[in-house]
């Protein structure tokens, strides 16, 4: 039974480093090919063949020194859900009700002055008369159709 295991183990051996050195033959660090034809061909082979300078350890920049802890992070929040809370409270009366609707009816009555509603006489009369006449005379049916 052990046999069979060193077996597997061995031909996984082989399996895994087969793979390995077909991987160092596609390395990631050697210049990909650009594609002539394409319009920016030029310049990326220009880019890839410039050697620029590594980033250095002193490039980093330092820790700030104003970040808030995790305490003082945790009273913002309290401090603002209270104010979320104080807020809502304080717009929930804000709300209408329909209540002491004879008191709003009078004062509009009273803010508002409505129109003269007067009689028509009888030159209105005639002039809607002669509207009348004139949208008949224009007036025409439709077409039949067969």
């Amino acid at each position: 039974m052990n046999g069979e295991t060193r077996k597997i183990v061995r031909v996984g051996l082989i399996v895994g480093l087969a793979a390995g050195a077909a991987a160092c033959v596609a390395s990631p660090f050697t210049t990909a090919k650009v594609d002539p034809s394409s319009p920016v061909a030029a310049s990326a082979t220009a880019a890839a063949k410039t050697k620029a300078s590594y980033r250095k350890f002193s490039d980093i920049p330092a820790i700030p020194k104003d970040v808030p802890t995790a305490d003082q992070v945790r009273a913002a929040v309290v401090r603002q859900q209270a104010a979320g809370e104080a807020l809502t409270k304080a717009v929930a009366p804000a709300t209408w009700e329909l209540k002491d609707t004879e008191a709003y009816v009078s004062k509009a009555r009273r803010d508002v002055k409505p129109p003269a509603f007067d009689a028509p006489t009888d030159a209105d009369r005639a002039a809607t008369e002669a509207f009348a006449r004139a949208a008949r005379g224009r007036a025409s049916a439709p077409p039949s159709q067969p």
